[in-house]
């Protein structure tokens, strides 16, 4: 399959990484770079191996490949993703799909008109850590209390400072895989009671930091904290879940870094603690899993969507519930 990784930099090259290392380990997959600056897609391309570069998005369109990845600013998420499709290239999608649900709902259509396949590039549902963690949900008996928490120092650039371009802040960007997380192990919520803010520590227009507690149907509750605005912070689980017979959480210490042409990414997180016994998870990396899984689902090889959009705008429906409910405080 022939993919451009569209936005390069950035996260891109996480992608381009991954790619690298999926093709020297047999996956059929043929990669290009994309910047507005020749010089840079030259340099990418020659960096992460891949067949050639380009400098446009209408020479990403008209040329042969069949996929583009979308690693760009969510504002642009909507019109590249309907452009492409309507070029007849299949999508995969970073995380979040949209800064709205008409956005999302816009290209879920987009989509269905094409018959081309659309993907969510949301890599923590690819992370054998958390699905390690929901199959062993079992031995902890009734949940009736879940911790995802991602406390770090983050200053963006670009367009990540502006909240109209974001969509809003932390909370849409990185702090949507702990929600992806959350919702899977836990299920539906009934309501939400939250906080975003701006803690004055990072220059950025949208919040910086998001803290919420969810009520699930299952009468479970869920506690979440998410902020780039934290110097310094002590490592801690990013995921605890306690029930009536026992407790499982992630070992932050034990987190998966991989290195893909001098270029080190991080790959997955911890191995789990599950009733005080440590359970080693599989040494995947998530990244590269989620970039298998959408060049085999568009080669027909997986039938099902391995991240369905539907999954997103569940995601992006609890981060909007997030943004309105801290508007009510």
């Amino acid at each position: 399959m022939r993919i451009a990784v569209v936005g390069s930099r950035g996260f891109g090259t996480v992608h381009l990484a991954a790619m690298s290392r999926l093709r020297d380990e047999g996956l059929d997959i043929e990669y290009y770079t994309y910047s507005s600056s020749e010089q840079e897609a030259r340099s990418l391309a020659e960096r992460f191996g891949a067949a050639g570069y380009f400098t446009s998005y209408d020479e990403v369109l008209s040329s042969r490949v069949d996929a583009v990845d979308l690693v760009v600013s969510h504002d642009a998420h909507a019109p590249m993703a309907m452009r492409a499709f309507s070029a007849g290239k299949h999508v995969l999608l970073e995380k979040p799909m949209a800064r709205t649900l008409e956005e999302a709902q816009a290209i879920v259509e987009a989509a269905e008109r094409s018959g081309l396949r659309l993907m969510i590039a949301e890599n923590y549902h690819f992370d054998e850590t958390f699905n390690e963690l929901y199959r062993r949900l079992p031995s902890v008996g009734r949940p009736h209390t879940i911790i995802v928490r991602d406390t770090h120092y983050n200053q963006p650039r670009g367009w990540r400072r502006v909240k109209e371009l974001m969509g809003g802040g932390a909370v849409i960007d990185g702090g949507i895989h702990m929600i992806h997380v959350m919702l899977n192990a836990m299920g539906e919520y009934s309501s939400v009671f939250s906080t975003v803010y701006r803690s004055g520590a990072i220059d950025m227009e949208g919040e910086d930091v998001g803290v919420a507690i969810f009520n699930f149907r299952s009468g479970a509750k869920g506690i979440y904290i998410y902020g780039w605005a934290f110097r310094g912070p002590p490592a801690t689980p990013i995921i605890e879940v306690y029930g009536d017979r026992g407790s499982i959480y992630e070992d932050p210490s034990s987190r998966l870094f991989m290195e893909s042409r001098g270029f080190r990414y991080f790959a997955r997180h911890g191995d789990l603690v599950v009733n005080g016994q440590r359970v080693e998870v599989p040494r995947k990396d998530m990244i590269a899993e989620e970039i298998r899984a959408f060049v085999e689902y568009v080669d027909g090889k997986r039938k099902d969507n391995p991240m369905p959009p539907e999954l997103e705008i569940r995601d992006l429906r609890a981060v909007l519930d997030i943004y309105a409910a801290s508007s009510r405080c």
